[in-house]
């Protein structure tokens, strides 16, 4: 019956598969991950030690409680124990509150981030490529590559240091944080605007380098696609100006769709440098924070998120790839 079920429906069938495939692959990253947290010198709590005004015994009790004080296959499987059972990923060493909540009130400031970074990425990039793809002008076209190798080239953190500089002089921009000292008495609109007001010059820094890779990737593949022998049968057929564009850009996507795998979790973690230098409150910044103190609990849901969303974006792009291109089936 069951079988029956997988067989006509094969797509349920493969998405279920991959999904449990996760499993044991998340374990052996997390296993992993506590294996070489116990080769490295010392731990949260090791520095205290040398602070003359704390009683080594204080520092004791806080490794018992927090296990670090057990090899590090007993602290994995208490570990792990916690959060099948009760769904507790630890405590924050250095903030001393639940994983759980202390990602929940960051975690959206990043979505909320790198998502308007990716809608102006799109907005943007896809109509420039189309345009230099199909109608090539070689001045402009030569223009265009110089200045998207530029900001290609140009390192993250330097271009966020230059948005920096740009909101110090001219103070048009807030320097720090998420929202405004007064966003708790502002109303939903001027939340939403607040918001927007503070995300403006770290989008347009995640946006400028975003957008100069996008459309030297994207232009290269529809001017590859646009000189095929195929492209010049269809307009040899009386096929009109979007059908070929048609034609050339569903062709074009396949390599991109399986090169955008990681782009769900680049939504949570793909903008630390960004996050650092305005100290905007994201995850990004938290896990660059947590890696120096050593909060390994932390680090270790960080990871797990990022590879978990990895995961999630291999599976997507293999069932875009299979609905892209007709010669692709899923069993």
């Amino acid at each position: 019956m069951l079988q029956r079920f997988f067989a006509r429906h094969p797509l349920l069938s493969f998405f279920l598969r991959r999904f449990l495939s996760m499993i044991p692959i998340l374990l052996l990253i997390t296993l992993a991950f506590f294996f070489f947290m116990s080769l490295a010198p010392g731990d949260y709590f090791t520095v205290y030690y040398n602070d003359p005004e704390i009683d080594p015994a204080v520092i004791d009790h806080y490794r018992q409680e927090f296990g670090l004080d057990q090899p590090f296959y007993i602290q994995y499987v208490k570990w792990l124990e916690n959060v099948i059972f009760h769904g507790d990923f630890g405590m924050s060493f250095s903030y001393r509150q639940p994983i759980l909540k202390l990602l929940n009130t960051r975690i959206w400031n990043t979505v909320f981030l790198n998502s308007f970074s990716l809608l102006f990425t799109f907005l943007f990039s896809y109509p420039i490529s189309f345009y230099f793809a199909y109608k090539p002008n070689k001045k402009l076209d030569k223009a265009v590559n110089i200045i998207t190798l530029i900001f290609y080239s140009m390192p993250g953190f330097f271009l966020a240091l230059a948005g920096l500089v740009l909101a110090a002089r001219t103070g048009i921009f807030p320097i720090t944080g998420a929202t405004s000292i007064d966003y708790d008495s502002l109303n939903g609109w001027a939340k939403f605007s607040d918001r927007l007001h503070h995300i403006l010059l770290p989008v347009l820094v995640g946006f400028v380098g975003g957008i100069a890779g996008s459309i030297r990737s994207m232009k290269v593949l529809l001017q590859e696609e646009f000189n095929k022998p195929y492209i010049t049968a269809v307009k040899a057929k009386g096929v009109g100006k979007w059908g070929v564009i048609k034609h050339g850009f569903r062709n074009a996507l396949i390599p991109f769709i399986t090169s955008s795998s990681g782009m769900l979790a680049g939504l949570f973690s793909g903008s630390v440098f960004v996050e650092i230098v305005f100290s905007y409150p994201g995850v990004g910044r938290l896990l660059y924070e947590a890696t120096l103190r050593q909060d390994y609990y932390l680090v270790l849901t960080n990871m797990i998120l990022g590879s978990f969303l990895v995961l999630v974006g291999i599976l997507i792009s293999d069932i875009l790839l299979a609905l892209a291109d007709p010669r692709v089936r899923i069993k």
